[in-house]
């Protein structure tokens, strides 16, 4: 069996390289989508949040420690039967005693991985900077509860590259070469070359007509804004809220309404405040990570008192008339 595994930090391109390998080399490449199929096939739960970066935050961990010991007994398994190329998951620590084995970091100068971040996901800096941060850190907190190890200890890796000055296609064909010099020949099936590789970028949902609403309560509400002459726009901008250890992002918010005139964006909640909790914290995620973005979260309560208002205004308006 041939094994490559790249570690990588967040920003620096290693996803991409992954694909590279995988592609040129014709090995499985092994990320979290694999994983998640694959597990789902024999009925294994699927936590909601990513283990690699958020180990801590699993509200039941005896479910996530399980789901770990079975994504390792997967890749064993997927390991007797190809040649794999895994990204993350501790794949330099799983096979860290299988000679042939090349184990690869993929590092970056911190101001270029920011650079990328916000070029890619089209986040101000400061917003980068925060999440690059944050999954490096979820990274190494992974690597230690889970292998006792440091993640940032490159004796675990036979081969370092820093992707500041090197183009990603590049970088896959060191990675190649490397492994053709460090394991057995016959164990490296030539691919048929490469084509595209897609970024794999979170697309905000086309721009909805503005008479197209998801729930009454914004139709109400586009209603009480017409009738102040408020202009406003429907869900225009999406917010990136959470990433995954891949960059793939999980969780986003589409505000429903941006006020122009007020540079104001309005999310409406019409459950109670019990119900409303995962509204309150993306909204709390928001602010964390777009300080320059003025949102504001109008509740059941609020919303209620301006319809009530808006009534008095508008019989107030057909008796003047």
């Amino acid at each position: 069996m041939g094994i490559i595994s790249i570690s990588r930090e967040f920003g620096s391109g290693g996803e991409n390289i992954a694909r590279f390998v995988a592609e040129k080399t014709g090995f499985l490449l092994v990320n979290k989508e694999t994983i998640t199929q694959g597990l789902a096939k024999y009925g294994i739960e699927i936590p909601t949040a990513d283990p690699e970066n958020n180990i801590n935050k699993e509200e039941d961990s005896r479910k996530g420690q399980q789901y770990i010991e079975a994504m390792h007994d997967f890749i064993y398994d997927l390991a007797i039967r190809n040649n794999l190329v895994i990204l993350g998951r501790g794949g330099s620590i799983l096979f860290r005693d299988y000679p042939p084995a090349l184990h690869v970091r993929i590092i970056g100068q911190f101001t270029q991985r920011v650079k990328r971040v916000m070029k890619t996901y089209n986040l101000v800096s400061e917003t980068a900077v925060k999440l690059v941060k944050e999954q490096d850190r979820d990274k190494s907190r992974y690597y230690r509860q889970v292998f006792d190890v440091n993640w940032n200890n490159l004796r675990l890796y036979d081969l370092v590259l820093s992707t500041d000055k090197m183009e990603l296609e590049d970088a896959a064909d060191l990675i190649i070469n490397a492994y053709r010099i460090h394991a057995e020949p016959r164990e490296i099936k030539d691919g048929p070359g490469t084509g595209e590789i897609e970024e794999r970028i979170f697309v905000p949902p086309a721009d909805q007509e503005a008479d197209h609403f998801m729930h009454p309560s914004e139709e109400e509400f586009a209603h009480m804004l017409d009738f102040y002459r408020i202009q406003w726009q429907y869900e225009p901008r999406t917010f990136f809220l959470e990433w995954d250890s891949e960059g793939n992002v999980v969780e986003a918010l589409s505000p429903d309404f941006y006020l122009p005139d007020q540079d104001l964006f309005i999310e409406l909640t019409t459950q109670k405040p019990r119900q409303a909790w995962k509204k309150n914290r993306k909204i709390r995620r928001m602010k964390e990570l777009y300080p320059h973005i003025n949102i504001r979260l109008i509740d059941k309560r609020g919303f209620e008192s301006l319809l009530k208002k808006h009534s008095i205004d508008q019989d107030q308006g057909e008796e003047d008339s």
